[in-house]
């Protein structure tokens, strides 16, 4: 099996930067909302650096990008503003997506955002309940301070979506929050379950020193089924008879990350950064997806964006023919648990619910 080329790339998603003013405790950018996780060292993306990465020939390539990250929200870059400025003008058919907690920067700087994107961009706001329960999940950010950013934005000609994610915690606000969202102008809102539960329904929540403050939970009903025990037992022999259905694949998509490297994905460019904690219930299953990954990354050789252009990167025969092996006999559980065909939860099948307002 072969990856597509240069000449059919259509969506690039970006991570330029991997900041982050929030502690969501499901994101690896820390154990379960606590400790930082000490593999991430902060970097981000100049306007230079885009530029050289983005190229005018790039840019007409492909159709959209959007930034969104593993471990950092976008608009803490100082130079996102002036990087969307440069795309539109070097290709105005272009479509931009920005995926944000939006707990940081002024109303001003908000509103000047809006004016920088056209209408048919697009800003998604994390936001996880209402006032008394946002912050569970978004530790870090203040729900007033964040729904006022998301309005200046909107009220400023910005088009905006309220992305909600859907715990038990919160459950009972989701049309309160819809109705909310129809109030103050968003154009959209989503609402889907978490895929991140492992073993157990009962997810920590710990503070800086490790201690339990509380746990999360699935919503009644969740259409997301846990990753079992058993499943983690017998790991080996579920990805062995996954059958891969890349999305990036479908989507002619690749992953930039804050470092600059070209990945197919973002699950994939995620394996190096997982820090495995002494308790993590899929410790073994963690160490032998760096294992992978590490061999990957072997065999694709140097893909960072700042020493070889994206063209050179995908149309290389390692990139072209390597899937052959790790969608094979050698079968990489990130692809397995992300596009196989088989009874692991999808992050694809977390969005549930569309509503246009």
């Amino acid at each position: 099996m072969h990856m597509f080329r240069f000449n059919q790339l259509q969506n690039i998603h970006l991570e330029i930067t991997n900041r982050c003013q929030a502690s969501c405790p499901m994101c690896s950018r820390n154990y379960h909302g606590g400790l930082e996780n000490p593999l991430i060292k902060n970097q981000d993306w100049t306007i230079d650096d885009f530029k050289h990465i983005l190229t005018s020939e790039v840019l007409h390539q492909i159709n959209s990008f959007y930034f969104c990250g593993n471990f950092g929200d976008p608009i803490i870059n100082n130079d996102l503003a002036e990087m969307c400025s440069y795309a539109t003008d070097v290709n105005p058919t272009i479509e931009i997506r920005i995926h944000t907690n939006g707990g940081a920067r002024s109303t001003d700087w908000w509103k000047k955002l809006a004016k920088t994107l056209p209408s048919k961009h697009c800003v998604i706001f994390a936001i996880d309940g209402l006032a008394d329960t946002h912050s569970l999940y978004r530790i870090g950010t203040d729900f007033d301070n964040v729904l006022k950013n998301a309005k200046a934005f909107i009220n400023a000609g910005g088009i905006a979506e309220w992305a909600f994610i859907k715990f038990k915690h919160n459950e009972h606000q989701q049309l309160a929050c819809e109705a909310l969202a129809t109030e103050h102008g968003f154009a959209r809102f989503t609402c889907k379950d978490s895929a991140r539960f492992v073993a157990t329904d009962k997810f920590e929540v710990l503070d800086k020193k490790g201690q339990l403050e509380y746990y999360l939970e699935p919503p009644t009903g969740s259409n997301i089924s846990l990753i079992t025990q058993d499943v983690i037992d017998n790991y080996k022999d579920v990805v062995d008879a996954s059958e891969i259905d890349c999305i990036v694949l479908k989507r002619k998509e690749i992953y930039i990350t804050a470092q600059r490297n070209i990945m197919p994905c973002c699950f994939l460019a995620s394996a190096p950064y997982n820090y495995i904690h002494p308790n993590d219930l899929a410790k073994d299953i963690r160490q032998k997806i760096k294992s992978q990954h590490s061999s990957l990354i072997a065999e694709l050789g140097n893909t960072n964006a700042l020493d070889h252009s994206i063209k050179d990167v995908i149309d290389s025969n390692a990139w072209q023919t390597v899937w052959h092996k790790y969608w094979g006999a050698e079968k990489l559980i990130t692809c397995a648990r992300t596009c196989g065909v088989n009874k692991l939860s999808k992050p694809k099948d977390q969005f549930i619910e569309y509503t246009e307002l």
